[in-house]
């Protein structure tokens, strides 16, 4: 009998000191039920944009999301269709390798245009 007993109080303190954090549990097991873009732009100005997350096709969506966050704190999802959506996509994709280099995703690239030079 009295081994039962500590047996019982030697589980219950075991039991006791375990940390059941479910506020962490139910994060972690959280999934995108859905498409996060519902509505999507053709373009939006380089300079508006601060950072971007694009999302790859997957059960619960069939379709590519790239999600811009803007420099006003807003998000507007890209048509991954356009022309920035593409560059966008192909430019993440590389990234992937490199994550350090996402940045430069967003950088501008200007046309390359030779001065004129003048001979007189």
């Amino acid at each position: 009998m009295a081994l039962n007993i500590s047996a019982l109080l030697m589980a219950l303190l075991l039991l006791s000191s375990l940390d059941f954090d479910t506020e962490h549990m139910v994060g972690a097991t959280s999934v995108r039920e859905r498409c996060e873009c519902d509505k999507v732009v053709d373009f939006v100005p380089w300079r508006r944009i601060m950072d971007f997350t694009v999302t790859d096709k997957g059960p619960l969506c069939k379709h590519i999301q790239t999600v811009l966050h803007l420099k006003n704190k807003k998000h507007v999802c890209l048509n991954p269709e356009s022309s920035q959506g593409q560059r966008l996509q192909k430019c993440w994709k590389r990234s992937q390798k490199n994550p350090g280099r996402k940045g430069e995703c967003l950088r501008l690239k200007h046309g390359r245009s030779k001065k004129r030079t003048e001979t007189l």
